[in-house]
C-alpha cells in the first residue's frame, strides 16, 4: 500500500515546532492582533461545518495519531507570524513547467493571497541541480522522483528572500521523502520557513487521461487545497480533527479529495488571531475568485457564510 501523505509537518514539524522562534520577535507585527473574543460568536459557529467522522483504516488519523491542537494551545505555541519586514508569501517555480502549468501557478499565487490576506509575489525560478533522484516505474511508465530533503536544504533555503515570511516551491516533478516511501505530495521545514509541493499527481496526464474542463477544475481544487493546507502548517496550525476542514490530514489522494477548501471555525479563529485579517473582506474576495474560476460549489458555500457573517454583524 502506498504510504502517501502531505508529509508536511507530521511532518517535518518533527521537533521544529518546538525550536523555532517567531519570525522577527523584535519587529512590529504586520497587522495588530485582534481580540477574537470580541468577534461575533456566529463567525465561529459550527452551523455550516460537518464534524469529522471516525477515521477508517488507512486514513491519516488512523495511520498518524496526533493530539488535538486547541485554540488556546495554538496561542501558547507562539507561532510564526508576519512582521513589517517579513510578511510576503513568496511562491517559486521549481523545475520546468509548460505555459499552461505556469499559468496554473499564477492562479495559485492569486488564491494564496486572497486566502491568507497577505501579499504574495513570484519568486525566482529554481532548478533541480544537485538534488538526489531515483527512477521508478509508475503506471507502466518510468518516472524520475526527487528527494524532498535536498530540495528544502539545497534549493529553497539558500533562495529565501529577505521580505518573505516563507518561501513555497511548487514543482511538476514527483517527490519522495526517503527510500521507504513511494511518494509524497509535499514537505516543509519550519526552521528554514520553506516548503516544496508537487502538483504532478493532480494532473490527468499523470494517470493517462486527457485534459478537459472537468479535469481542469479538479486539478485546480486539488492544487488550491494543497497549497493553503501546507501554508497553514507554516504558521504553526496542526492537522484539524474536529471538522471537515482544509487542514485535515491526508494519507491518499482520495482522502485529500474528501476535505473541503475552507477553514473550519476553530482553524479560522487561529488564523484570524495570528494574521489579523478582516473576515468579511476575506470571504468576499474568495467568493469572487471561485465564481471567476468556475468553482460553483465553493462559491455557493462562501455565499452562505457571508450571509451568516453579515447577519451577525447587524445584530
Amino acid at each position: 500500500m502506498s504510504r502517501t501523505a502531505s508529509l508536511l509537518a507530521a511532518l517535518t514539524l518533527v521537533g521544529a515546532l518546538c525550536t523555532v522562534a517567531a519570525v522577527g520577535e523584535d519587529e512590529a507585527p504586520y497587522r495588530p492582533r485582534p481580540d477574537v473574543s470580541e468577534d461575533p460568536p456566529p463567525w465561529y459557529a459550527p452551523d455550516l461545518f460537518d464534524p469529522m467522522p471516525a477515521p477508517k483504516p488507512g486514513d491519516w488519523m488512523t495511520a498518524h495519531p496526533e493530539p488535538r491542537q486547541s485554540f488556546a494551545a495554538y496561542v501558547r505555541s507562539d507561532p510564526i507570524r508576519p512582521t513589517r519586514r517579513r510578511h510576503t508569501l513568496v511562491v517559486s517555480q521549481v523545475g520546468p513547467m509548460d505555459a499552461e502549468e505556469a499559468g496554473h501557478l499564477a492562479t495559485l499565487r492569486e488564491f494564496l493571497g486572497l486566502y491568507y490576506r497577505l501579499p504574495v509575489r513570484e519568486g525566482p525560478t529554481l532548478g533541480l541541480e544537485g538534488v538526489r533522484r531515483r527512477e521508478r516505474s509508475i503506471l507502466g511508465r518510468r518516472r524520475t522522483q526527487y528527494l524532498t530533503g535536498d530540495l528544502l536544504s539545497k534549493v529553497l533555503a539558500p533562495a529565501m528572500p529577505r521580505d518573505a515570511v516563507c518561501l513555497l516551491g511548487v514543482t511538476m516533478k514527483d517527490l519522495y521523502p526517503e527510500p521507504s516511501w513511494n511518494y509524497v505530495f509535499g514537505q516543509a521545514s519550519l526552521r528554514w520557513r520553506v516548503g516544496i509541493y508537487s502538483l504532478v499527481r493532480f494532473q490527468p496526464e499523470f494517470w493517462g487521461k486527457a485534459r478537459s474542463e472537468a479535469t481542469r477544475r479538479l486539478a485546480l481544487r486539488r492544487s488550491l487545497k494543497t497549497l493553503v493546507h501546507e501554508t497553514g502548517h507554516m504558521f504553526g496550525v496542526h492537522h484539524c480533527q474536529r471538522f471537515r476542514c482544509v487542514m485535515n490530514g491526508s494519507n491518499s489522494l482520495a482522502e485529500s479529495d474528501r476535505r473541503p477548501v475552507h477553514l473550519c471555525p476553530v482553524c479560522l479563529k487561529k488564523f484570524r488571531w495570528n494574521l489579523g485579517f478582516d473576515l468579511r473582506k476575506r470571504y468576499e474576495a474568495l467568493h469572487r475568485f471561485y465564481r471567476n474560476h468556475g468553482l460553483a460549489d465553493e462559491a455557493a458555500w462562501v455565499a452562505r457564510r457571508l450571509k451568516h457573517c453579515r447577519k451577525a454583524a447587524s445584530q
